[in-house]
């Protein structure tokens, strides 16, 4: 594994800055997406990553658009708290790309500016 990191902006970041690594899995059997955390503070450095695979994160406004998308294990800052709502798109070891039929939502602490 790498030490560090290339970010959205191009920059790098080491692995050691970040805070919370955020574990999606999904049961198929129940169509459930389970999250190891849901509630992160601002101004911290997370991660999103496959318990069995791959995972993809896109962060939905409320209207139903897409907004940003966030690869399997690409770092990102929090800068902006609030409840933040996400679909989740899992990649098995092998596997083709499942959609998961919940989403899950990250509480960002605090939400005031």
């Amino acid at each position: 594994m790498a030490l560090t990191m290339p970010v959205a902006n191009g920059r790098e970041t080491s692995l050691a800055n970040i805070d919370q690594e955020i574990i999606l899995d999904y049961d198929p059997k129940t169509y459930a997406v389970m999250v190891n955390i849901s509630q992160v503070n601002k101004g911290e450095t997370i991660w999103f990553r496959g318990a069995r695979g791959k995972v993809r994160v896109v962060f939905v406004s409320p209207f139903g658009d897409s907004m940003v998308e966030v690869a399997d294990s690409e770092p990102r800052t929090l800068t902006v708290g609030g409840f933040y709502h996400f679909q989740c798109y899992f990649t098995p070891y092998g596997g083709t790309e499942i959609a998961g039929q919940t989403g899950a939502i990250l509480d960002v602490q605090p939400h005031r500016p």
